[in-house]
């Protein structure tokens, strides 16, 4: 089958440089290139780790562009899943040589787009940022993204770990509310799967098998984005991120409910919210894919596959 072309922005996060290692390993994925955006650190530590992860992989074809340095309309606010750095436990990464594109993000995504043979597939990992300010800026390229998949929202709320907001959302509502309402075939990966793929002690188990240099890597994020989740919300980690990229590389792993979905602007409690309507009640039609379900032992055999191999 050919490999479905992939720019994919993110803001690395332990979970992203998973996805990161993933996109660049699977046959499925032509990697494009990566755009960054702030959010679980600043944009310098994004843009470092992305290309400190790159350059231990040995992706020194794959360019990397740094993108926008606060959200859309308000002030940055950085996630505290993956400390300061925003990729805690991994000092041994070596210094990226690889040098950073000097194009803008959204001029780099604007440039891959145009070029691009066929359709491409936004996969956005991050605050949505970078691909929301693409979206005023270039609306004649919607043409060329045959859809968008991105990390973000919380809908149905079964568990007690889900709040009423998902970071990627609410550091940037502004820019979700105009990627969900672009017109684009918009899926997204939400809290209500993500929380369905996490890190215990038999998915340490296997990880600890895959003895090479990647594997150890791996494993060492694994162990410090756990002890944060496990002392903020009693569970191990989740993989939120490199779920919505395994959802490209295999659509079957998860299914969806079309929905109306709205961002919450104002609320005191709320702000940042996804709200779905999945009966029409509002009559607003559907604007989004909602992830709804997963295949979590399917997805978890991708993740070692794609880290053996």
């Amino acid at each position: 089958m050919k490999p479905v072309p992939v720019l994919l922005d993110c803001d690395p996060g332990h979970d992203d440089a998973i996805a990161l290692v993933m996109a660049h390993r699977s046959p499925a994925i032509d990697l494009l290139g990566v755009s960054i955006v702030c959010g679980n650190a600043t944009l310098d530590r994004t843009t470092d780790n992305a290309l400190r992860i790159l350059e231990f992989i040995g992706a020194k074809d794959v360019r990397v562009a740094a993108g926008c340095l606060s959200p859309l309309a308000r002030e940055l606010v950085l996630g505290t899943a993956d400390g300061p750095s925003g990729l805690e436990g991994s000092p041994y990464l070596p210094k990226p040589k690889t040098r950073l594109d000097p194009l803008h993000a959204v001029e780099f995504l604007a440039h891959h787009l145009r070029a691009a043979a066929e359709p491409v597939t936004l996969v956005a990992t991050g605050p949505l940022t970078n691909i929301g300010f693409l979206l005023l800026k270039y609306p004649s390229l919607k043409s060329k993204i045959a859809r968008i998949v991105l990390m973000g929202g919380a809908m149905y709320r079964r568990t007690e770990y889900i709040t009423p907001t998902e970071f990627n959302i609410f550091c940037d509502p502004e820019a979700a509310r105009i990627v969900i309402n672009s017109g684009l075939d918009v899926t997204m990966v939400g809290l209500d799967v993500t929380m369905h793929v996490i890190v215990e002690e038999p998915q340490f188990a296997q990880l600890r098998k895959i003895d090479t240099p990647l594997g150890r890597v791996v494993l060492d994020w694994l162990k410090f984005y756990e002890k944060l989740h496990r002392g903020q919300m009693g569970v191990g980690g989740a993989l939120h991120d490199p779920l919505a990229l395994a959802a490209v590389i295999d659509p079957t792993l998860i299914t969806t409910r079309d929905a109306h979905v709205a961002v919450d602007l104002t609320g005191t409690f709320t702000f940042g919210a996804t709200v779905a309507d999945f009966w029409n009640e509002r009559q607003l039609g559907t604007n989004v894919h909602v992830a709804s379900s997963v295949d979590s032992e399917r997805f978890f055999n991708m993740l070692y596959a794609l880290l053996r191999d």
